[in-house]
Order: structure tokens, then sequence, then C-alpha cells
């Protein structure tokens, strides 16, 4: 018997984990973290809960197989390592990225093994096949898994470019070998479900970036995911032959470049790239800066610079910023606050919105997504990989290809799916929660934290500090109010009163004892204050008491 089981990926777009659980092994592919909505105050990460994994990992162990080196799958593996150490399989380029990581929280691999195309790797019960394709990141694979129970193939993110830049093709011979063999179930990205056609060839954006750059008046600033390493050399490239420098600012950037150059997927055209200290000896005509945070996060090498946190390099009148690529759903007022930033400051900018020649998709689009099911030819369909009306469109596409309702198994996190003899024999759930890490420490946040840090962001505080005389059980001295955050009313000192007033009177209401206990003080004290503010018709901040004892 086989059990799949989502633990992130479905329903939204990020924290892609799914789990093969056979025989007491549990292979998991993928551990990838999320961007943060606007309203997780001091939230920097999500990733899975991996409580169920920790709970039912069986004697044979649990190995990691990781698909491609994006956050989105790659992410969260630093913290699952240090919970739960165990072999991991991963291209080099993939691995590069990982070791980043896990040296700064100062985690150690144990167990590595290098996956290149079509060479199978096995673990306990299960072979596994890395099968090449093209992406918007070198080494990227679709997974054939094979079992007792039936052979599996998991796209992952995928599209056809017949024209990419590194001249890598997908291993499309390969996936018709599976089609030919029998799979039992095809798990096929969902991200670009709902665009028709196929995804653009890499090509069309070293076109589209040239015309940017070969007419460049003053300084262009291009912003893109760090791991796009095809077309960092596009830049590379097109600044060798317009006689332009180059630039490059943000650490994950700086980190990425100098593992694409050792593994031999990026090379520098001589006399192109500067550092930042040679930015004021080049005409800002003759330059071009590449940065990350084209998602707007707001410590990026992008924030900084709109925003004049860089020594050497802000933005001036007529400099243009390229965001070459897609907007990640929930950072649309992160890229907002930026782009307004350039406005003032007087540049102008770029995004595939006004030009769609600047940026491709990395997933397959409707055309192409038809293309795998049709070679692959599974006897189940699973969407994975997208939010949720991602994930239904998807479906419908493979009705339009004769799928039956029962053989479209839409799934969200936390479902289980039940294989035996290559037949679907059950459905389940599993726990599949979400954590939260904080921007700082990484550590997780609670909901209980979460949830005061909205009200605090949201309403503000209040603290009034009352004084206890521990002899006679009375207060000593006027309470003190102190308040942050708090919405400024005309009545500010009436409603301050008012607080003080109710809290004299608490003072003759409770016993000595009940004033000789901190705790009772306290609740006493927050609920005085908060009917107060409710008889004002005042917003209800969090109310924080502070009961002192002389």
């Amino acid at each position: 018997m086989l059990k799949i089981s989502f633990l992130g990926g479905l329903g939204e777009f990020g924290r892609n984990m799914t789990l093969y659980e056979k025989d007491g092994h549990t292979l998991i592919v993928d551990c990838g973290m999320m961007f943060p909505e606007t309203d997780l105050p001091g939230v920097d990460r999500v990733i899975p809960d991996f409580q169920y994994l920790m709970e039912t990992r069986g004697a044979g162990g649990c190995a990691l197989l990781i698909t491609h080196a994006h956050e989105d799958h790659l992410g969260a593996v630093p913290f699952l390592l240090r919970q739960l150490p165990m072999p991991v399989m991963a291209s080099p380029f993939a691995l590069g990225l990982l070791e980043n990581k896990l040296e700064e929280m100062d985690i150690e691999l144990q167990e590595v093994r290098e996956l290149s195309n079509g060479k199978k790797e096995t673990f306990g019960p299960f072979e596994i096949e890395p099968i090449y394709v093209t992406h918007s990141i070198p080494e990227a694979f679709s997974m054939a898994i094979r079992t007792g129970d039936g052979t599996f193939v998991h796209s992952s993110d995928f599209k056809f470019d017949q024209t990419p830049l590194d001249g890598r093709l997908t291993s499309f011979n390969r996936f018709q070998d599976y089609g030919g063999m029998g799979v039992t179930a095809l798990l096929v990205d969902s991200t670009n479900s709902e665009v028709g056609g196929m995804a653009g060839s890499e090509k069309t954006v070293f076109k589209g970036l040239e015309s940017h750059i070969s007419s460049a008046g003053e300084r262009l600033i291009i912003s893109l995911f760090s791991t796009n390493i095809q077309r960092i050399q596009g830049i590379l490239d097109l600044a060798s032959r317009y006689r332009k420098k180059v630039v490059f600012l943000g650490r994950s950037l700086l980190g990425n470049i100098e593992v694409s150059e050792r593994l031999g997927h990026l090379r520098y055209p001589p006399n192109v790239v500067i550092g930042t200290e040679d930015i004021p000896k080049v005409r800002p005509s003759d330059m071009i800066v590449v940065a990350t945070g084209s998602q707007g996060e707001p410590f990026s090498a992008m924030s900084r610079i709109a925003f004049d946190e860089i020594k050497n390099i802000s933005i001036r009148e007529g400099d243009t910023v390229i965001f070459s690529a897609r907007i990640i759903p929930g950072n649309e007022k992160r890229i907002g606050r930026i782009i307004n930033q350039v406005y003032r400051k007087g540049g102008r900018v770029v995004t595939p919105a006004e030009d769609p020649s600047i940026h491709v998709s990395g997933h397959g689009a409707k055309e192409e997504i038809k293309l795998l099911a049709s070679w692959v030819r599974g006897k189940y369909y699973v969407p994975i990989h997208g939010e949720f009306r991602q994930l239904k469109e998807n479906g419908e596409l493979a009705r339009e290809m004769g799928y039956p309702d029962e053989r479209i198994l839409v799934s969200e996190v936390g479902d289980s799916l039940v294989f035996e003899n290559g037949e679907l024999i059950g459905r389940s759930n599993v726990p599949a929660g979400t954590i939260w890490l904080d921007g700082e420490s990484g550590d997780p946040v609670g909901k209980l934290l979460l949830r005061d840090r909205r009200h605090l962001g949201n309403e503000g505080f209040v603290l009034p500090i009352v004084v206890v005389n521990s002899q006679d059980g009375r207060f000593e001295a006027d309470p003190e109010i102190i308040h942050r955050g708090y919405p400024p009313l005309e009545n500010q000192q009436d409603l301050s009163d008012d607080i003080k007033r109710a809290l004299r009177n608490l003072a003759g209401e409770l016993t000595r004892d009940e004033m000789r206990d901190q705790n009772i003080v306290r609740a006493r004290v927050k609920s005085a204050v908060k009917k107060t503010l409710k008889k004002n018709d005042a917003k209800i901040p969090l109310v924080i008491p502070v009961v002192m004892e002389v």
C-alpha cells in the first residue's frame, strides 16, 4: 500500500511538500516556504507543520527528494533537517544553494546523493528517476517514482522551452517512455492552468531586455529572482554587447551567482562586472544594476535602492527600473510601495504588465500541461502546485482530455491518497498545519502571539499602572496611564481621567485579601479599563495592566 499526503502547496502558492509513504519508509518530495501575507506582522517565512511526519515516521526512516532550488520547494529544508536529520537527494545546484542556507544555521548534511538526468536512485521500496525539465532555474527535474503499488510521475515545476538560452531541453522522450510503460498517477503543476497557449521562451526575454538596454539614456536597474541564472547570463551578454557595466546587489544573488559560476551555469564576459565601490566611476547611462527584491521584500536590495539605503546608488531623474518577474499573489502592496518611491524620485518603472517581453513564466501553460498529460497518460490525474482555482482548472483540462471525474483527484493540504496495486483504494486526511517563523530569530510564532501583534498593530495598547501598598491593601497615589499606537481623541485627557476614576473606585470595591493577590488585581484593573473605554465608545486596544507592590 502506498499513501501520498500533501503537507503544503495545494490551494496556495508556495510551501510545497508531498509525502510518499510505503513499508515504513517516507519519501519527502520538496519542503518549501511561502511569503507571508501582509496581515502577519513580524513573520518572515511560512512553512509546513512537520507534526505528522515527526509522529508517524516508520522504521525505514525518511529521505528528502528536492526537485529544484526555488524557495517554494527548498526554503523550509533547514527547519526540517534541524528537527529530523535525513539523507538528501538533490542536484548539485540545489545542494550548493542549500549548503549556504544550512551553514548560516549551523546544520550539517548527513548523507547526500547528487541527482542527474536519468540516473536512478533508490530509497527503501522507492526507485526514483529524475527527468530534466526546462524551468526558470538550472537543474530542475520532474520525478518518476516507481513502487510496488504503481508508478507515479511528479511533474514539479516545468515548461517546454524549445529555445532555452543554456541550450538544455526537456527530456521529452523519457516522459513518453513512462507513458508506454504505464503510469498510475500523474501529479502535475497547476500554476498556469488558467493561461492559454504555451509559456514563452527565455529567448523572448533576451530580446525584450535588449530593447531597453540598447536605448537606456540613464541608469537601468533590473530586479529579478536571484535563481534565474539564464536571465542573468543574458543580461551579462547584452551588457558586453552594448559596452555597459553590471553591478550585482543582494546577498542571495551573489551567493547564487557564485554557485552557478562554480558549476558552469554562468560565465562572466571580460571587464563587465564591477563592485559598488566603482559605481561613481561609471556614467549612469553605461550602467546596469541587477538587484534582488522583485517581490518588494522590505530589506531587499531593490527596496534599499528605492529608499536611499545603499552607498553610491540611489534613484535619479531618468533612471528606469525593470521588474523582470511575475508578482507572487500577496506581494502587490510591497511592490507598489517601491514603485511609488521610484516615481517620487523621478524614475520610471517597467513591469510585465506594460511590457510582456521582459518576463516569461517558468511554468507551462494549458497546452504544455495537456502535452505532458498526453505523453504520460496516467491512470489518475492529480493537480498540484497552485491556488485552489488553479487546481480546479487543471482538473477541467484533464476532463477535456477524456479523464472520467472519478480519476481526477483534486486535493487540498492535509489530504491523502491511498493506492494499492495501481488502483486508488481510499482517501483520508492527515494533520497539516502552518508554522509562522519570526523574521529575526526564525523561531515559531504562535497564534496567541500573532493575535497580540495584530491587535497592537491595529488598535495600539493601554498600560494602566497601579501601585498597591502591601500593608493596608490600598493604592499608592494615582494610577498612571500610558498608551501607544492609540487613536488620538479630542477628549483624550478626559478619557484618561475617566480611567483613573474607575481605578480609584475599584480600590474601594476590593477587599484587603483581594488587593494582596496580584492576579485578582490585574484581572479587575483590565476589566475596569475596558468597561471605561467601551462606555466612551472608544476603540478597544490591547490592555496590559501592571501591578506593583510596595
